[in-house]
């Protein structure tokens, strides 16, 4: 039908707004299509261990775990409930079993060197980065069901690169980007810390998200490891570069550990980063004390001056490759020290020995209060150096 000459407006009248029309809802829709496919499990630090464990739900009826968390751990273990109505043993015949070289018990179900290898529902919280959804997702996952033998009786939360461990059994489950983010916190004062699975944002108080604060550098693949190294071209010492000894010591790849407390140097390493590192706290007119195991280095707090970045001691510089340059990650006096009592401070760090397979290894205290992601997908690990004077407790957004 043709339009005559006073129809004209009209039509165009409505075509303008069917066109805002469609803008609007299809905003809308976008908005209620925002990717919720995260997870989130909340970190605790045990006071005596200073080890990480991370809290969930496993089992029918479900009951809450509380697994250590290890960066380099291949699967997850847990005290199974024998109870729950959902938990099956796994055939030590099957294909799954051959794979991990598992072997036959006596009932004829797959036995691990950490348990009886299963598989049961596994509860986790989602969140959109902004906040936790009190709704979770179950999921029926593989478990090694701890044995009356096993050292950690709590269970171990195995982050390696292997595609047994839960945040690649997630990723893969839910069609996720392989990618998780740690936030260790230095207590449980103030809360809880955090360990995402999948996509960003992390968003923290004041709208900032997480991810701004990071730079990128590459992880170093291990053909006889799953942990996760990055590699450090240099060491520096309130921007001096340390010098070492021994030419049988390459820098070279550093790993990153949640289960040792303490960072851990080769004696090679240890003995020049505490000769350049004693060297600038005597330039600052700290005076060093007595040495209190496991530390070699210690100072006596008179003198010392205390910052929104920790006690004010010389700064300790990582220096990493990245995609635009050189890239520094800074250790500051909370991460680089620790007040063994009132009157004393140690530098955080342990000598290893001259057998130390790894040059340099960051344990909790030096990742505490960072965050860390670990993208899988790419290889680069995205790290923000210490999030001080915040906390991973104090930080997020929920």
């Amino acid at each position: 039908m043709a339009l005559s000459k006073g129809s004209k407006p009209n039509f165009l009248f409505f075509s303008t707004v069917l066109f805002f029309v469609s803008n609007i809802l299809n905003s809308s829709n976008a908005q209620n299509n925002i990717n919720r496919d995260a997870f989130h499990i909340a970190i605790t630090v045990d006071p005596k261990t200073h080890q990480y464990h991370g809290s969930f739900q496993s089992g029918t009826p479900s009951h809450n775990v509380n697994p250590l968390i290890d960066l380099g751990g291949n699967f997850l273990s847990l005290p199974c409930n024998t109870s729950s109505s959902t938990l099956r043993s796994v055939p030590c015949k099957s294909t799954k079993c051959q794979n991990l070289k598992g072997v036959c018990d006596p009932k004829g179900a797959c036995t691990l060197s950490s348990g009886t290898l299963s598989d049961d529902i596994v509860t986790i919280h989602k969140t959109d980065g902004t906040m936790v959804y009190a709704d979770t997702n179950s999921t029926r996952l593989d478990i090694s069901c701890l044995n009356s033998n096993s050292r950690n009786n709590n269970g171990i939360l195995g982050l390696g690169r292997t595609s047994n461990t839960l945040t690649n059994r997630l990723s893969s489950t839910f069609n996720i980007i392989p990618k998780f983010t740690l936030c260790l916190p230095s207590s449980n004062d103030n809360g809880f810390g955090d360990l995402f699975i999948g996509p960003g944002p992390y968003m923290f108080a004041g709208g900032v998200d997480g991810s701004s604060l990071l730079q990128f550098t590459g992880l170093v693949l291990s053909p006889t490891s799953n942990e996760y190294f990055v590699d450090v071209k240099s060491v520096k010492i309130d921007k001096r570069v340390v010098h070492f000894d021994s030419q049988t010591v390459i820098i070279g790849s550093t790993k990153l550990s949640t289960t040792v407390p303490y960072g851990i140097l080769h004696s090679s390493v240890y003995k020049a980063v505490v000769g350049a590192f004693v060297k600038s706290t005597a330039a600052r007119n700290i005076t060093r004390a007595a040495a209190v195991k496991p530390f070699g280095a210690c100072f006596s707090v008179e003198g010392v001056r205390w910052t929104k970045l920790g006690p004010r001691v010389p700064l300790i510089a990582l220096e990493l490759s990245g995609r635009m340059g050189k890239l520094s990650w800074n250790i500051n006096g909370a991460n680089s020290m620790v007040r063994v009592d009132k009157n004393t401070l140690c530098l955080g760090f342990v000598d290893g020995g001259v057998k130390a397979t790894t040059s340099i290894v960051l344990g909790g205290h030096q990742l505490k209060d960072n965050f860390l992601e670990f993208d899988l997908s790419r290889s680069v690990l995205g790290f923000s150096s210490s999030l001080q004077p915040g906390t991973c407790s104090n930080l997020r957004n929920f």
